[in-house]
């Protein structure tokens, strides 16, 4: 199995990349002592949190103007995939923290200043949707109330950026996002699941929270990029930032690849076979062969993906339909690919593979659970790009 090295990235870029997977190495041992806590806690521990923030993993996506290191897409591809290695919770949690701030960046200035005025370190949680949410105009702004299920990270968020229904005078509200102190909001613990525990996914809660004009946007707006910020990865639409998340699928496959290949070069006995040693069967080295290849697949589809995305953001308009619809396909194709990839890897394990201390099945757990949210389905994103093959310009999605 082959990993990448920072391919398609400038000089810079590629520079602040190796020195942010030095630094995840560097806290990887932590993450992996504290992820048995995580999983019995649905939460990350505050050493955990701590070492994220410590590492510089929640000012990913901060504007360097702020201090932050406005990694491009494909540089995020490869940070979250070395955190998964250690820890597929982590990872997720660190990723939402950066395709958050990539929006909020896009909300001009003065939010800019609200979130990062004191220091880049401000780590935020986000959720397009919710339950029973109103936003009532006020002077210079809006009272939100809601109830945000699914906030990956809430509990080391330090604002959050939900979903909203913005007001219009003589019209129906319109779909919104809003940007909100995490400190004016409760976290109702709704999450218990078989994996990704530790992103502690709970619900968030807000009663009447002042919002100000500056820290709404139309969500139309934001999808369609207009009035974005001059940084093009600040011009990225959300459809195409779905692709973050694939970066902690792919980690998460590599570190299963890894432990199974530790227990093959150690002599691990092939139970019931006249083979001696795993590594002496033929069927275990053509399912370690193809689970290599459909990893390696997934990840070049991924950066393939990804550098079409920070290409086209350094350029003015939008990409084309069937450009952007490719990019949900790559991340609907690679997140199969990882799936099949450990199925393979689980069958050479063996049963064993399944005790609830043995790190394969945790990373199995937690790329099985993450590869069900909703932006990486795969039927999805084959009818997305059918149509655009073809020329149906109907959508499929409000995020393309």
């Amino acid at each position: 199995m082959h990993t990448p090295r920072h391919h398609g990235l400038a000089p810079a870029a590629a520079r602040a990349t190796e020195d942010l997977i030095q630094a995840v190495r560097a806290i990887s041992p932590l993450l992996r002592a504290e992820a048995d806590a995580a999983e019995r806690d649905s939460r990350l521990t505050p050493e955990a949190e701590r070492a994220l923030r410590e590492a510089g993993l929640f000012r990913l996506g901060v504007p360097r103007s702020f201090g932050g290191h406005q990694l491009p897409l494909a540089a995020v591809l490869d940070v979250s995939a070395e955190v998964a290695l250690a820890c597929p919770s982590s990872a997720w949690v660190a990723m939402v923290a950066y395709v958050a701030q990539q929006l909020a960046a896009s909300f001009g200035e003065q939010a800019r200043f609200d979130l990062w005025g004191t220091g880049p370190d401000t780590a935020m949680c986000g959720v397009f949707g919710g339950t029973d949410t109103s936003a009532e105009p006020v002077e210079q702004g809006v009272l939100v109330s809601g109830r945000w299920g699914w906030a990956s990270g809430c509990h080391q968020a330090d604002w959050a950026l939900l979903g909203v229904p913005l007001p219009r005078p003589g019209a129906a509200p319109e779909r919104g996002l809003a940007l909100v102190r995490a400190a004016d909001l409760t976290i109702e613990n709704t999450w218990d699941m078989a994996g990704m525990r530790g992103t502690g996914s709970d619900t968030l809660v807000g009663d009447s929270v002042f919002v100000p004009q500056h820290r709404l946007r139309p969500f139309a707006d934001v999808a369609a990029g207009r009035d974005t910020a001059e940084e093009p990865l600040y011009r990225i639409p959300p459809g195409s930032m779905t692709l973050a998340s694939m970066g902690p699928l792919l980690g998460a496959a590599r570190a299963v690849f890894r432990l199974t290949m530790e227990a093959v070069d150690g002599g691990k006995p092939m139970a019931m076979s006249l083979h001696p040693r795993l590594a002496d069967s033929p069927g275990v080295q053509g399912a370690l062969a193809d689970a290599a290849t459909l990893i390696d697949s997934a990840a070049l589809h991924l950066a393939r993906s990804a550098e079409a995305v920070d290409a086209a953001a350094a350029e003015p308009g939008t990409a084309p339909l069937v450009d952007r619809a490719r990019v949900r396909m790559d991340a609907g194709h690679a997140s199969r690919c990882l799936r099949e990839a450990v199925q393979l890897l689980l069958t050479v394990n063996g049963a064993g593979s399944f005790a609830r201390g043995r790190l394969v099945q945790r990373h199995w757990h937690d790329l099985e659970t993450a590869a069900r949210h909703p932006t990486l389905h795969p039927g999805l994103a084959r009818e997305m790009y059918g149509r655009a093959l073809v020329g149906d310009t109907r959508p499929v999605s409000p995020m393309v």
